[in-house]
């Protein structure tokens, strides 16, 4: 008898799930992933405004109203990519079924819509969520000089 591999659909494999009380909306697996793994191929509606769930495509386009993407949580050190020219979700290491799904913002987006402080745990967290190409606002600034 030969095996074959059976295409899921990602409303079968993907949640949007609350992670905790403290944090929005996520996205978790619901079955286990490979390093390397395309998790999601992902379509939307591409223009100019940033939200709080686009995501940026390009220097002056975002793309939003994506099924999951939109949702993934932050994370200092992701278990998952964005590739902003494919539209694909590509898995970082190896997941558990249940596993929250995790990007680095400041690696697709110049600038938030909103920074925020970071809680993820990471040994290497920058505890202020910026784009890549901005600096901390004040209320950043302020944030970690609390910190120091």
């Amino acid at each position: 008898m030969r095996s074959e591999a059976v295409a899921r659909s990602p409303a079968e494999t993907l949640r949007i799930c609350r992670p905790d009380d403290a944090r929005g909306l996520g996205v978790e697996t619901i079955v286990a992933r490979s390093r390397g793994e395309v998790l999601h191929v992902f379509t939307g509606e591409i223009g100019p405004e940033i939200s709080q769930h686009s995501l940026q495509v390009d220097e002056t386009n975002h793309i939003a109203d994506t099924e999951f993407i939109g949702y993934l949580s932050h994370a200092c050190a992701p278990n998952c990519r964005l590739d902003m020219r494919a539209f694909q979700l590509v898995a970082l290491k190896d997941m558990p079924a249940g596993e929250l799904l995790t990007i680095d913002y400041a690696a697709t987006e110049d600038r938030l819509f909103r920074q925020f402080a970071c809680h993820c745990g990471a040994p290497q967290c920058r505890r202020w969520v910026t784009g890549r190409a901005e600096p901390p606002n004040v209320e950043g600034q302020a944030h970690l000089k609390g910190l120091s």
